[in-house]
């Protein structure tokens, strides 16, 4: 409930609290914990009355979580066990964020309510995974817009160092929130790419492909396994590449992908002056707009790393364009790409609209959970 809603505020609810929330006419709309210094002073965890935000409201939701992933999706399964575990409103929890890596869960708290829960919902994830250590991950903007603080690393079972898992049958390893040397990269891995990458390995055969902003290369191994020519995949962080190197190896494909750290914007550059040309570009770049106060300015961002991959793409290639930044809709994405293809003379023909998988859910009453937005288009 966003703070120009509220009429209002009866007793004097701390941060945190559970607090109800009532209609002009006293009706129970629902239940949630207060955050006072937040845009969203409360996030409804229930509209039913009867409900007690206790320890044993935190285990059914983890239990249900978990009970229609393994149902439905499978997950974890044989050849997939890194996955979105609780994926905030999508399972009735919102504030709260957990990634699976086999037997190991990293968790994230985004209010303080949900941060001041936490021994009743670590419990929870036990009983509901079996899970034998769980790692906590930090998030320094909702820490301070909450009024707590997060020391990354183990908070519960036996202490790890890494975070071994499976998806699609590759098998990455990579540092543990808190580990020495860990990437720092959300709860370790980005989970929401994973059908994208899917797509993308049936469409790379025959093909050369640019993989920019590649974290632990994701998308270039799955094209080199797709039958790729030839893979460069780039990224500014040598933990992340040799994190991919290491995954390569182990999948088989190392011979086809090579891989240049560096900042991509600049990768781009140079390989526009080199004359260097790609049958497929994929441009997934980190978030560049946080909040609606960054979208200017990210449209501008977007207008021009769009502009730089397109003149890299060859004539009737394909290119793949991301946005996880939850401000820029879909209309304002695919209106930025289309500036970017006439500011290079292309023409852009958008072949499949793309986003997360079904592991992060959302509520039909919450489209802005839909973040991902992923264009794949031929470029003439």
């Amino acid at each position: 409930m966003f703070a120009q809603a509220i009429a209002r505020i009866d007793g004097d609810p701390h941060e945190g609290d559970e607090v109800r929330v009532l209609d002009p006419r006293g009706n129970f709309l629902g239940r949630g914990f207060y955050s006072p210094k937040s845009a969203i002073p409360v996030r409804i965890l229930s509209r039913d009355a009867s409900d007690a935000l206790t320890g044993e409201f935190f285990a059914h939701r983890l239990r249900d979580a978990a009970t229609w992933r393994r149902s439905l999706l499978g997950l974890p399964g044989a050849d997939t066990d890194g996955f979105r575990l609780v994926h905030a409103e999508g399972d009735g929890l919102p504030g709260l964020i957990v990634d699976q890596y086999a037997d190991v869960l990293a968790v994230q708290f985004l209010t303080i309510g949900m941060k001041r829960r936490a021994p009743e919902i670590l419990e929870a994830l036990v009983a509901a995974t079996g899970a034998a250590s769980i790692v906590e991950v930090a998030s320094a903007r909702h820490q301070k817009l909450e009024g707590f603080e997060v020391r990354e690393g183990l908070v519960a079972g036996r202490p790890i160092e890494r975070l071994t898992f499976r998806e699609r049958n590759f098998e990455f390893d990579l540092p543990a929130p808190g580990a020495t040397g860990a990437a720092g990269q959300k709860t370790g891995y980005y989970f929401d790419q994973r059908e994208t990458r899917a797509v993308s390995e049936q469409l790379a055969a025959g093909r050369t492909v640019l993989d920019l902003y590649s974290y632990a290369g994701g998308f270039g191994l799955a094209c080199a396994r797709g039958g790729a020519k030839h893979v460069i995949s780039v990224d500014s962080s040598a933990l992340a590449i040799d994190c991919g190197v290491q995954a390569a190896n182990r999948a088989g494909v190392s011979e086809r992908v090579e891989w240049i750290r560096g900042d991509a914007r600049r990768v781009m550059n140079q390989f526009d002056v080199d004359e260097r040309r790609f049958d497929f570009v994929v441009l997934d770049p980190p978030k560049l707009a946080s909040t609606a106060r960054d979208l200017e300015e990210a449209r501008g961002q977007y207008r021009k790393i769009n502009a730089a991959a397109m003149r890299l793409v060859a004539p009737g290639g394909l290119l793949l364009s991301c946005s996880c930044s939850q401000a820029v809709t879909g209309g304002d994405f695919v209106r930025t790409l289309s500036i970017s293809a006439r500011d290079v003379r292309r023409d852009l023909t958008v072949l499949r609209w793309l986003g997360q998988p079904p592991d992060h859910p959302v509520p039909s009453a919450f489209p802005e959970g839909r973040y991902l937005k992923c264009v794949l288009a031929r470029v003439h």
